[in-house]
This record gives C-alpha cells, sequence and structure tokens, in this order.
C-alpha cells in the first residue's frame, strides 16, 4: 500500500510515494490538495537582513542627507582655511630664513627694465614715466650680455662671487679664479669672491649689481651700475619685474641723450683691502677710488669677510638655490 504525501515546493508540488519522488504542479488546477498539509502548518522564517537593518535603525541614529551635506562642506572649508593659514605663515617664514633673501612678488607690475647695450644705458619705466635712467657696463666678447625678455628672480643686498675673487694668505691677495686654484700649494690660501653689491638677478649667472663702469664692454656678462644708481634701482624693481635687453631701446632718441658716462679705466684701483672687507658692501665704489681712500689696510687677509654678509641684519636665501652659498659669477 502506497502513501503519498505532497509538499509544497517553489510552483510546483512534489509527490512522494514509498521513497519515490515525482514532480507535478502544485496549482489548483492539477487538483493539489492543501488541507493535508495546509501552508500554516510550515514555520515561516524570517529574513535575517531585514532583522538585522530593524534592529540597527534602533541602535544607531541615521542624520537627514541634508545634515550630512551641511556637516561634509563645513568640514572640507575648515580643512582649505587651516591649509591656506599655513602655507601663509611658510611662506613669510621662507623670506627670511637665511642670510640672502628673494624679493616678494612684485607689487609694480607695470614697471619695466630696459637695457640699451649700444648706449650703455639703463631704464627704469612705468608706462610713460621714467623712474630712472643710468649708465651700464656690459659683457665683452666671449662673456656677453644675453638679450631678450627676462624677469627678476631675486634679489640681495650682498653677495659675492663663486668663480672669480682673490686667493688670501698672511696679507697677501692674489687675483684670480676659484676654479684654476690658489698661486702655489703651500697650505693656507683662502678664496674670497668679488663683491657684488645690490645684486638683482634675472638668468642663472646674469644680473644687475655694483661695479665699474668701463668706456667700453668689459663685464663677464653682468650689468654693472654705480653705487648709488645700484642702490635705487635696488629699491625700485622687485621680484617677477620684467627686462628688456636689447641692442637699442626706443628710449635712446629721447632720455638716452646727454647720460654720462663715467670711465674709471682712467681713476686709480683701490687696494684689495677693500674688496676683502665689508666696506665694499657699505661704501659706493666711486667714492673709493679716490686718492685718499686708497690706502692699503693692515690687516690684509688676517680677517677676510664672510662670503654671504649683508649691509644690514636681514635675513633670507641665495636667489639662485635658496643657500647661503656663494654666486656663480662676479660680474
Amino acid at each position: 500500500m502506497h502513501s503519498e504525501l505532497t509538499v509544497p515546493f517553489g510552483q510546483q508540488g512534489i509527490n512522494v510515494r514509498c521513497g519515490e519522488v515525482q514532480g507535478s504542479p502544485a496549482t489548483e488546477e492539477n487538483g493539489r490538495d492543501e488541507s493535508r498539509f495546509p501552508l500554516s502548518s510550515f514555520p515561516q522564517r524570517s529574513n535575517p537582513v531585514e532583522e538585522l537593518e530593524s534592529s540597527t535603525m534602533h541602535m544607531y541614529w541615521r542624520p537627514p542627507p541634508v545634515t550630512v551635506i551641511v556637516l561634509s562642506l563645513l568640514s572640507l572649508a575648515f580643512f582649505f582655511a587651516g591649509s591656506s593659514a599655513w602655507a601663509r605663515e611658510k611662506g613669510r617664514a621662507s623670506w627670511t630664513a637665511g642670510v640672502h633673501h628673494r624679493a616678494p612678488p612684485s607689487r609694480t607690475a607695470q614697471r619695466i627694465v630696459k637695457v640699451s647695450l649700444s648706449s650703455r644705458t639703463v631704464y627704469v619705466m612705468e608706462g610713460d614715466r621714467s623712474l630712472l635712467v643710468a649708465p651700464t657696463c656690459s659683457g665683452k666678447l666671449g662673456h656677453l650680455t644675453p638679450t631678450g625678455v627676462f624677469r627678476v628672480t631675486g634679489k640681495a643686498k650682498r653677495r659675492r662671487s663663486g668663480k672669480y675673487g682673490f686667493w688670501v694668505k698672511d696679507g697677501q691677495a692674489v687675483e684670480g679664479t676659484k676654479s684654476a686654484g690658489p698661486p702655489s700649494r703651500a697650505p693656507g690660501w683662502k678664496f674670497v669672491g668679488y663683491p657684488m653689491p645690490f645684486w638683482v638677478g634675472f638668468s642663472p649667472g646674469y644680473g644687475f649689481h655694483e661695479g665699474y663702469l668701463w668706456s667700453t664692454p668689459r663685464t663677464h656678462g653682468c650689468l654693472h651700475l654705480t653705487g648709488r644708481d645700484a642702490e635705487r634701482f635696488f629699491a625700485l624693481i622687485d621680484r617677477g619685474t620684467l627686462i628688456s635687453i636689447r641692442q637699442t631701446q626706443p628710449e635712446d632718441q629721447s632720455l638716452g641723450k646727454g647720460v654720462p658716462h663715467p670711465m674709471d679705466e682712467a681713476a686709480p684701483d683701490p687696494p684689495s683691502s677693500f674688496f676683502l672687507s665689508d666696506e665694499s658692501f657699505t661704501t659706493p665704489w666711486e667714492d673709493a677710488r679716490k686718492p685718499e681712500s686708497a690706502k692699503p689696510s693692515p690687516n690684509l687677509g688676517r680677517e677676510e669677510p664672510n662670503a654671504t654678509t649683508r649691509k644690514e641684519p636681514e635675513r633670507g636665501k641665495n636667489q639662485e638655490n635658496g643657500t647661503a652659498a656663494p654666486a656663480a659669477r662676479p660680474s
């Protein structure tokens, strides 16, 4: 005698007869008899995911979406405000962190420096108004001053060359270059670079600074100015100021006429002790070339100046590489 058991399973019922399993539709049309095993007699399983979500909602409060957005925006605002304040403070510290300093970003965007190599003249212009018209001396053959359009890269009131200068020992000073080495193999020689007061750089190794003004191009590529002109030029120019260096400039026919040009080759040279001392940064060179100033120093070579001393107790970084290293060129 066979017994039959119909169990609902999905959309089909399962007939079990003496271990025999046979699938049959579990619909009313197929004559399924739910009275034997009604669905209510089977235990109903709850959805575990729904239970977890239900319990979580009671444990944690979920803020509305608008609140989340507002809090996120406030967090970003505080973050960027703090970052900007830190960057500004860091920037202020970097301008005064070493011996040399960089000039702050230009506040005189309308100013431009024009250099005429043929007329040996520098023009500092602000629109149609001239702020400074000064004589200059440019680079000699083999060390020509570069032409083109440049920007001021940095400034330093006190700077010494790392290439040209003097080898000093026991009161003796021998002019030479650092790469060539001392005049003898005897120990004790010290190299001191040429001073370059009121340095205003516009290209690696090239810049304006105080120096001799000869009647012909004679520098190593830099543009020399008299001591007083160099100091005024330094005050007028900021980092980023535009510089145009050409053979001629339109101002040559107007402002450039009648500009006096010194002939420093005709004047007596000051002693080497002048260039080795801090006096070369505090005294205009045109005054040092007077006969009464040309007195040798008894302490020549004994107290050589620091290669990165400044005219005032200002602090900052080297305008080329951010260190206290000397400059690459003296002129």
